[in-house]
């Protein structure tokens, strides 16, 4: 079934902003799946491949991907592609943030201006949407 934002043009108004956490949440889970998929990975350095099948963090690397993909797909019952679509690079700051701490990588000047250029866009995006899409309707 097609739900009617689909068949009229998308309008900031029509949206409650409660439904943002959706968003959120599908960025949280997607950051949590990588970082479980990264000690998965740590893990299984020498053994073979059947013992991923033993591997708690690659259990729980598919759980939080598992529900990335469902908190995504009720992102986009209210929101459009275009618009919820670019909120998925705030994942980036969250694994730069994880790999540092986490794993003890190290953050670059790169890393740095490549994330202040995600948010000027982001930034960008949001003020497009933004004034309205925070008010309660």
């Amino acid at each position: 079934m097609v739900n009617n934002m689909s068949l009229r043009k998308w309008n900031y108004k029509m949206v409650h902003p409660k439904y943002f956490i959706f968003i959120l949440l599908s960025i949280i889970f997607q950051a949590l799946g990588g970082i479980f998929g990264k000690y998965a990975a740590l893990i299984s350095v020498d053994l073979p491949l059947s013992a991923l099948i033993l591997n708690p963090f690659y259990f729980l690397f598919i759980f939080f991907l598992f529900l990335q993909a469902i908190v995504w797909q009720q992102a986009l019952i209210h929101y459009p592609l275009s618009f919820a679509y670019p909120f998925t690079s705030l994942f980036n700051f969250i694994i730069l943030l994880a790999s540092a701490i986490l794993f003890h990588e190290g953050i670059t000047l790169a890393n740095v201006i490549g994330l202040v250029i995600i948010s000027v866009g982001i930034a960008v995006l949001s003020h497009k949407y933004g004034g309205d899409l925070c008010s309660s309707p």
